[in-house]
């Protein structure tokens, strides 16, 4: 029993570091994006006494969001993975001085750029959101507090799992801006229902939320599917109205409701069993959301080796960006290693639907023909393959979610 909660422990502090980097990396992405550098602006102000380069101003609500977003949860983790040995005072000054510091660095780093602006009150103000992260965790059971983390089915996760998962939050949120546009919801949530459902749409939405459904079950144990499931549902649809360049639709609320009773039906079956079945309803909308409209009207047909695609989001005639393609492809071969099915004998298969269906793509008027989808094939092949090599312990035997 001790070491299982001590593996336990291990995974969880594994975790911790992987989400602190990210958090790193996204405040890094977030305070210097579209990166735009100007280095003699930089030579300027060092010349000039950089210090009195900076600001106290007031932040704009979108930096202040932003704040919020990667500060608390870079503090909270942060003060997690330092050893409790030190004793809380050290804990929290340590996360309060690598926030500040971090943020000073980063102000610093922003004289190098064209369009942002170095302020005190940034620092400021990180220092601030690290802090009450850091004294959350470190006095939350004298408040009270005693959040259920959620268990691991295994100690070693797999890697293709939490990289579909990391790509399903990455389409969702990229380009990781956020803008104060969400609130005209609440003034107008009519803005949601005056949208026309799209057939199309829905049907990839649906495809990708059976896809993180089958993710996530393969991550975690049974009786914390759900809630993690409905957590990660609530943060990619707000993720949709808080980051720039995003777009709620309501053409994927209705693929989360159809997915919904899927999902439940897949948490009754075994796991290869459950993975073969995702994999059909996964793979045959798919099919429908690439092949529909049904418009191939086109008077020549269109094919680009590596067309010009959106990172993240749809274009007008519903094509995915690279981020969703690489999502909805991986996720296909990844679910059918899971069934069980060889990828000598899926792979081909796959790549031959793949070409059929950019073949119609090349005589529709408003889509183009592309070697993307094989490719994306043919890298998660090798990646699925790959991964092997990284997950040694066998798979625990499944249960109903």
């Amino acid at each position: 029993m001790a070491a299982a909660a001590t593996g336990t422990h291990h995974t969880y502090r594994r975790v911790a570091v992987w989400l602190l980097v990210l958090s790193i990396l996204f405040i890094v992405y977030a305070s210097l994006y579209p990166f735009e550098f100007d280095w003699q602006r930089f030579h300027a102000a060092i010349e000039g006494g950089w210090i009195r380069g900076f600001e106290w101003r007031r932040p704009p609500r979108s930096d202040l969001i932003a704040n919020l977003l990667f500060y608390l949860p870079f503090g909270a983790l942060l003060t997690y993975l330092t050893p409790r040995r030190m004793g809380r005072w050290k804990r929290f000054l340590i996360a309060l001085g690598t926030g500040v510091g971090l943020s000073f660095v980063i102000e610093c780093t922003q004289f190098a750029t064209n369009d942002r602006v170095p302020a005190l009150t940034d620092v400021l103000i990180n220092g601030v959101s690290t802090a009450l992260a850091s004294a959350l965790v470190l006095y939350a059971r004298w408040l009270g507090l005693r959040p259920a983390l959620p268990q691991f089915r295994a100690h070693r996760p797999d890697p293709i799992a939490l990289l579909l998962v990391a790509l399903w939050v990455a389409f969702h949120a990229a380009p990781f801006m956020p803008t104060a546009r969400f609130i005209r919801y609440f003034h107008n949530p009519d803005l949601l229902f005056m949208q026309s459902l799209s057939l199309t749409a829905m049907a990839g939405y649906f495809a990708g939320y059976v896809i993180l459904g089958a993710a996530l079950r393969n991550l975690l144990r049974p009786s914390n599917f759900w809630p993690v499931f409905g957590l990660a549902t609530v943060l990619s649809i707000t993720a949709r109205i808080i980051f720039r360049g995003q777009h709620l639709e309501i053409s994927e609320c209705a693929g989360l409701i159809v997915a919904l009773p899927v999902l439940w039906h897949l948490g009754q079956m075994r796991e290869h069993h459950a993975a073969f079945r995702a994999l059909a309803f996964a793979g045959g909308a798919l099919a429908v959301f690439i092949v529909t409209p049904f418009d191939y009207s086109a008077s020549t047909a269109s094919f680009q080796m590596v067309p010009e695609l959106p990172l993240a989001r749809r274009t007008f005639a519903q094509e995915p960006g690279w981020l969703e393609i690489a999502f909805l492809y991986a996720g296909c071969v990844w679910l059918a290693d899971e069934a069980g099915i060889p990828l000598r004998r899926i792979v081909p298969w796959l790549l031959g639907a793949a070409a059929l269906l950019e073949l119609l793509h090349a005589w529709h008027p408003e889509r183009t023909a592309s070697a993307i989808g094989p490719m994306a094939i043919v890298i998660a092949a090798v990646v699925v393959r790959a991964r092997r090599a990284l997950v040694r312990e066998p798979a625990s035997t499944s249960q109903a979610l």
